[in-house]
């Protein structure tokens, strides 16, 4: 049940309709070719390598912070869908969206045609897209840890 519901969210992203129509408004990326070759997977490979580091790094900090007080905050009492495992969960998707497109950009450039290099090119910006989402949740993150900061502070004095 689980999986169908995460399945219906991710047909209902926004981000995913963005992401296809900016991949369609951009065919002449996608469609340029250079010695029988599809020039666009070379851009996938220049820039998802350092978004996978990014989302790694951010992964592995939100994990350092199950030791910190404020980790009670957000884990709201072990809740399978606590706020916690939220943002560790679209950590994952914005890790596998990355991965995809890195995986559809090496088939690209070994089998060049332009089905494969639209749904190379849309997983490209669909990662892109799910990064500027990522980095939202980030911000919020950092307000509830800003905002619980001072209930920590109160309460260790009180």
């Amino acid at each position: 049940m689980e999986l169908y519901g995460r399945s219906k969210a991710l047909l209902t992203s926004p981000y995913l309709y963005v992401a296809a129509a900016i991949a369609g408004g951009l065919f002449p990326i996608w469609l340029a070719e250079s010695g029988g070759s599809k020039t666009w997977p070379q851009l996938a490979i220049d820039i998802l390598p350092s978004m996978i580091g990014f989302s790694m790094g951010g992964m592995a900090i939100m994990l350092a912070f199950s030791n910190a007080k404020i980790f009670k905050t957000i884990a709201e009492d072990g809740d399978p869908k606590s706020y916690f495992m939220t943002i560790i969960a679209n950590f994952f998707h914005f890790i596998l969206a990355q991965t995809l497109g890195m995986i559809i950009a090496l088939f690209a450039s070994a089998y060049p045609n332009n089905i494969l290099s639209f749904f190379g090119f849309w997983a490209l910006v669909y990662a892109m897209l799910v990064g500027v989402a990522t980095a939202g949740q980030l911000l919020m993150t950092a307000q509830i840890f800003n905002a619980t900061a001072s209930i920590i502070k109160d309460d260790d004095n009180g």
